[in-house]
């Protein structure tokens, strides 16, 4: 899910007044949020910029959804091989629907929880990428 879907609080890099930042992470995977939520937890002002994940790639689009969508499978495999295991049902069905519903759910609890931390430790997120905020830098420095 993309940050602006699911947060007010995620900012846009885009028109914004130039600011100090004692600490600046570009890319927002688990190890820049970890390190950005425990230096502005030390009274730093951090920034983490990513150009559209709220924790990287992985929670939102790759490792965990997968995982969570191979949980399923597992399951209708389970129910499959229900004789196996001597359980007896009169059949099954798959709601895709239903199953991606879960994984929405998922990625939308996970990115609340990242946002939460960031408003708890006083960290900010930004969307944007690493050619814009240089280029937003340089424009700063630039008399």
């Amino acid at each position: 899910m993309k940050s602006t879907e699911i947060s007010p609080s995620a900012r846009a890099l885009k028109n914004s007044q130039p600011e100090e930042f004692d600490l600046v992470i570009l890319g927002g995977g688990t190890g820049s949020t970890v390190a950005a939520w425990t230096f502005a937890g030390e009274g730093k002002r951090v920034a983490v910029v990513d150009r559209e994940y709220i924790g990287g790639s992985c929670p939102n689009i790759a490792c965990l959804p997968s995982k969570n969508i191979i949980h399923s499978a597992k399951v209708v495999d389970y129910f499959r091989r229900s004789k196996e295991f001597r359980i007896a049902h009169d059949g099954f069905t798959i709601e895709m629907s239903g199953v991606r519903d879960r994984k929405r759910k998922m990625v939308v609890g996970l990115n609340e929880m990242y946002m939460g931390n960031y408003r708890k430790t006083g960290a900010e997120f930004i969307l944007g990428t690493g050619g814009s905020l240089l280029r937003e830098l340089w424009r700063g420095c630039t008399p």
